[in-house]
């Protein structure tokens, strides 16, 4: 079933409904936002859309926001599990959560490569992590999730072009509190989580801890009885934060942390080479060689006991001062980042080929702006930025059991890359019901790619650079129709800088610099609040022309070029709501509708306009609810949600091989909460539907080889919390 939208339709129908608070997104409480003794109205989201702590209604963002609660509610325990409670918003996995894809209203990137970048940026405490292995990291000791749909390059810069995710970690109180969480579940999954806070200093200065570590069987059964099980859980995680104000208005934030992952190598399943589905020694991989059964999607036969090693580490130093009209900000990072995967690459008993990717990074920024305080017509924000990073590759390839041939087959390179940026972005009050919104920003981009070598007797080729200097912004009008219901209306401009081929194999040639990606977008959205802000009800409608595309172009089995792909359009909305009939009952819904082609697109040869974009499924829609029971002065919450995701594919060719079938996730959770409130007991469940549609496609150039990834498989949970 296709599903498409009229261009006009798809604005008129925005006029009439709006984009809402995400899935239960229950966050920070706004001071008098209720009405007084009023427990049934929905608690107020404050977002940092707009770098600056604003009513997620007032905000002309579309914006979906998670808080503390909601994400303990749906137990989502990653920044990759957020997409089942946001429409539009697809996360893709090759194996491993600690590499997310993010694909936001239809805008993804095709490839992998360790140097690659997304087009959806994130950010850690308003950080931007560059390394894509990074931001996957577990949520935990974190205040909100905000996810920003839309181009976000004025405020937050280049390579957001589809948006961001901001992963913001809760802030100090200046009092003495400390909780633990310890959990059992499914193929012996074991976390203990923790946060301590300790003034050291009344009202002046504090420290705060935050901690995880889990461990997990893998959940992808390797047959073959000398190798373990593929895709376990074996992390660790901690945060400390120094916390730091005075009575001038001065406030000061240290937060050094640390991360590190030890899993097995990635569990991807080969679903046939040739035309015939069976690999070079005439073996069907499907098929379990030991027992000639054929097996589960859960099942795979390896030969190699591989080790996935992700390693990162790094402080962020963010220093405010209010004077008095103006507040000015400083925000300093530096982390660095290791990345191994030990690949079986063949996905068989076979030993055809083994594949080790090595990455590491080193990231460092500095973001220093100035807003004002005031209440009057005027308000802006400008400010400068600076970002560098330095990423180290090294992969070396074994065929047939040999010795590695990384001189023939592989990559060793260096690459350098430096942005400066100056931007500012304000609010023009014309009434008390009409704003005109907008914001400039310049970037000034610099690249370099050295020592790449491909074989021994050729010397390292000669080094590659870019340089772009790119503009983007925005422009909008947006107007208080009542004191509950705003509407919008913008075009914003974002952009994707150049990139080099990191994937070039066997020729030299292949060794090139994409340029980069230009967006442009036009957005109309409505946000509302009915029966006394029981319900919230918010929808935007977008319409995207999307050029210079950076796509990965497979020529034979193993060259991979890195080509412009013409362009696309991209039409879509979001419907998202929120209500609370009773004191006791929230419930929450949301649809994302998109159209999304190429327009111009070909590759190989073929002429591929016309073919939908890759991760860019027609629906997506969700709902669920929390219902309050009280159980003498304690309390038992049930909470439940599902989501449903349409068919999408993961080549621009659109081969049936490709192909992602569309599926349902459900999750569900029971607390018991005693009444001094300090204790909770819970029981989850995690895929209760035991999914098994892939979640990650790739294919050679033939279009038949597959090698896939499944979601984790229905699984439950408890976990004891003690606050004290």
């Amino acid at each position: 079933m296709k599903t498409g939208l009229n261009g006009s339709a798809m604005f008129v129908v925005t006029t009439l409904a709006g984009l809402s608070i995400g899935a239960a997104a229950q966050a920070q409480t706004a001071p008098g936002s209720a009405k007084a003794g009023d427990n049934v109205a929905i608690e107020e989201i404050i977002v940092t859309a707009q770098k600056r702590d604003e009513r997620l209604q007032d905000v002309p963002v579309s914006v979906a926001a998670f808080g503390e609660k909601a994400l303990q509610a749906a137990k989502i325990d990653s920044g990759t599990e957020i997409a089942r409670q946001t429409p539009n918003l697809r996360v893709s996995v090759l194996g491993n959560e600690s590499q997310p894809k993010f694909a936001l209203r239809g805008i993804s990137t095709s490839e992998f490569n360790l140097n690659a970048v997304s087009p959806t940026g994130v950010f850690y405490d308003e950080v931007y992590i560059g390394a894509q292995y990074l931001g996957g990291a577990a949520t935990f000791d974190v205040e909100q999730i905000e996810v920003l749909r839309g181009p976000q390059g004025t405020l937050f810069g280049k390579n957001t072009t589809a948006g961001a995710v901001n992963y913001i970690s809760h802030h100090p109180t200046f009092q003495p509190a400390a909780e633990v969480t310890a959990g059992y579940g499914s193929y012996d999954f074991i976390e203990f989580k923790g946060v301590a806070e300790v003034p050291l200093v009344a009202d002046r200065l504090t420290a705060r801890i935050a901690f995880d570590t889990a461990h997990s069987g893998g959940y992808i059964e390797n047959v073959n009885p000398a190798i373990s099980d593929r895709s376990n859980v074996d992390r660790t995680a901690g945060r400390l934060t120094l916390a730091y104000k005075d009575d001038a208005g001065f406030k000061a934030t240290l937060r050094l942390f640390h991360t590190e992952s030890d899993a097995r190598a990635i569990g991807v399943i080969n679903e046939g080479l040739g035309a015939g589905g069976l690999n070079a020694l005439g073996r069907d991989p499907r098929v379990n060689p030991y027992t000639g059964a054929r097996m589960s999607a859960h099942q795979m036969a390896t030969d190699r006991d591989g080790k996935l090693e992700v390693r990162g580490t790094g402080g962020y130093l963010t220093l405010t001062k209010d004077l008095g009209a103006f507040t000015v900000t400083s925000i300093t990072s530096h982390l660095k980042g290791r990345f191994l995967n030990n690949v079986d690459a063949d996905g068989t008993i076979d030993n055809l080929l083994h594949i080790d990717f090595k990455s590491r990074n080193k990231e460092t920024s500095q973001d220093l702006r100035i807003a004002t305080n005031g209440d009057g017509p005027l308000n802006w924000i400008a400010g400068v930025y600076y970002f560098r990073d330095d990423i180290g590759i090294d992969t070396t390839y074994t065929i047939f059991g040999g010795p590695p041939i990384v001189p023939i087959l592989g990559q060793t390179y260096d690459q350098r890359r430096t942005s400066y940026a100056a931007y500012v972005d304000g609010t023009f009050d014309f009434t008390d019901t009409l704003t005109l919104y907008g914001g400039l920003r310049y970037t000034d981009d610099k690249g370099r790619m050295s020592n790449f070598q491909v074989t021994p007797v050729i010397a390292p080729q000669p080094n590659l650079t870019y340089h772009d200097a790119k503009p983007t912004g925005r422009i909008g009008l947006r107007a208080k129709v009542t004191p509950d219901m705003m509407v919008y209306g913008q075009f914003a401009r974002g952009y994707r800088s150049s990139a080099f081929n990191g994937g070039a194999l066997t020729n030299v040639a292949d060794l090139n610099v994409a340029d980069p990606e230009k967006l442009d977008a036009y957005e109309l959205g409505l946000k509302s609040q009915w029966f006394d802000r029981r319900l919230t009800f918010n929808a935007s409608a977008f319409l995207y022309n999307f050029s210079n595309q950076q796509f990965i172009n497979l020529v034979g089995v193993s060259n991979q070029q890195l080509v412009n792909a013409g362009r696309s359009r991209i039409k879509g909305v979001e419907f998202e709501l929120v209500g609370r009939p009773t004191e006791r009952l929230t419930i929450n819904a949301g649809l994302g509708l998109l159209d999304a082609k190429y327009k111009t697109l070909v590759l190989n040869g073929a002429n591929l306009s016309g073919n939908d974009l890759i991760e860019a499924p027609p629906y997506s829609l969700n709902f669920g609810g929390d219902y309050r029971i009280p159980v003498g002065d304690g309390a038992i919450t049930l909470h439940a949600d599902a989501a449903h995701v349409g068919s999408q594919y993961f080549q621009a060719s659109n081969t049936p091989l490709s192909r992602a079938d569309a599926f349902w996730d459900v999750g569900a959770r029971i607390a018991y909460a005693d009444p001094s409130g300090r204790y909770e007991l819970s029981v989850y469940g995690k895929n209760l539907g035991d999914n098994r549609e892939v979640t990650g496609i790739v294919l050679d150039a033939t279009s038949q080889t597959k090698f896939a990834t499944v979601p984790n498989p229905r699984r439950f949970g408890v976990e004891l919390t003690a606050r004290f």
